[in-house]
Parts: structure tokens; sequence; C-alpha cells
């Protein structure tokens, strides 16, 4: 368990969410604190904000996002602000990596997508939640969702909760990963950052697939502090909801 997991599930379990968990659940993930050993971080998660490396990040000719240097070229040079359908072969292949080998075989992948060499989904098993990054060069990084997640009735038809938001650090930088459950009318999801003294904004297109949605973006390490980030729904009969705070979406659904 990383020091984020660590710090979601003190607040989930302690603090007054009833939409997010009961007493069940808060104690089981207290005596699984007690259980497991603090590891090193990752990356440190900014609960508040997402956004994409504002002034050290370029749109270059071809859509890609440039969120830092790295030897041999910009890093994330591939990545798309549209995705990609990720293969079942390939997508099981990720999971075999990412998720324990007790816990892989009955796990099952809720949605997935690829953005140029990347690939990234969110696979649950008996055990819980996972989100699985695959990187360009084939290592798979994994962080865990100890969130009680919304009931699909409690949703809606445009209700929408923000699951997973963790930043995830790679050997090319900073990303940050999104993972969400959505009303039985959302078609799509537009996924705009912007920063917070209007000189930049950039939107990417998330997946969406039986009622939930994924999206990653590269990031810089700090750059949450200075951008908001917001989603747009749309819905089956061509109406949209607009301008929906991704860290308000995060604490607590948007319910139908």
């Amino acid at each position: 368990m990383t020091n984020d997991d660590l710090d979601h599930a003190i607040r989930s379990a302690a603090g007054p969410v009833p939409h997010r968990a009961g007493q069940a659940h808060a104690q089981e993930l207290l005596e699984r604190i007690v259980r497991t050993d603090r590891e090193p971080d990752a990356a440190p998660r900014a609960r508040r904000r997402l956004v994409f490396a504002g002034a050290a990040a370029a749109l270059t000719a071809a859509g890609a996002v440039v969120a830092g240097l790295v030897a041999g070229g910009p890093a994330y040079a591939s990545w798309t602000p549209d995705p990609g359908p990720i293969p079942a072969a390939e997508a099981r292949d990720i999971v075999s990596k990412c998720l324990p080998a007790t816990e892989a075989g009955a796990a099952r992948v809720v949605i997935g997508e690829t953005r140029g060499d990347y690939a990234y989904l969110n696979a649950v098993s008996p055990e819980g939640s996972r989100t699985c990054f695959r990187d360009h060069n084939g290592k798979v990084s994994e962080t865990s969702i100890l969130t009680v997640l919304t009931g699909t009735e409690q949703l809606g038809t445009s209700g929408v909760e923000l699951y997973a938001w963790p930043q995830l650090r790679t050997d090319e930088g900073y990303i940050r990963l999104m993972a969400g459950h959505l009303g039985s009318r959302i078609t799509g999801v537009d996924i705009t950052v912007r920063a917070d003294d209007g000189s930049s904004s950039r939107t990417a297109r998330a997946t969406v697939e039986n009622g939930y949605f994924a999206a990653w973006y590269p990031e810089g390490k700090d750059e949450s502090s200075s951008n908001t980030t917001t989603l747009t729904l749309h819905l089956a009969d061509g109406g949209t909801v607009k301008d929906l705070s991704a860290s308000e979406l995060y604490e607590h659904p948007k319910l139908d």
C-alpha cells in the first residue's frame, strides 16, 4: 500500500462520507492499514487539481503532448487527446503483470484504452479494483482504488462519479489517471484542463464503455496548483452537461 493509498483509505474510513463507505467497509480498511507495511509513494497525488504540463508542455502538429524532456526525445511524445481501443489479449497481459497471480485469473477489465505507445485500464477482482498503466517500454504500474462505488440506480441517467484520480510517476515524468462511473444515458466525456490565469486550455476525450469512463494525461509534478479541470458529459439525446468540477466529483459524485 502506498502513502497515497494509505491517505485515501484513512479519509474514507474516518471521514463522514456515508455515500463512500459504510461501517463495515471502514472497519475493513482500518484493519488493512494496520496489517500492511507502508511503502514509498510512486508520486504525490494532488487531490484538488488535474493538469497537463503547462509551460513545459506543447501540443505538436501530430497532437502529442510534451510533458518534459528525457534522453532521446520528448516525454510521452506519442500521447494523443483521442483514445484508441485496447485489444483483449493486450489487456489480459497487462492484468497479469498488474495484479497478484491470486487475483489476476478472476479479474475483469471494466474499461481500457490506448494512447500512442501507452495503455491504461481499470480491472476489478473479488479483492478490489486497480488501475493499471503500461508504459511505452512495457513496464506496468498500478494503483489501488479503495472507494466503494456508487450504485447504478443512484447515478440514474446523467449522474457521474470520479472514483480514481491519482498522479503516477513513470520513467518519462508524471501523468494523471482518471476513471469513473456513468449514468445510463451518458455517451461521451470530455475533460478540459485550464490554466487559472487563462493562458491555456486543452481538452481530451475519455474512453466510455459499459457505464464507465477512463483517460490519462501527461502533467507536470506540481502543476495542479495552477490549473482547473472540468468534465463535459454528452448525453444520448444530444444534450450536454458542462463544467463539472473534477475535484468536486472526486469528493462527491453527481447524482441524477
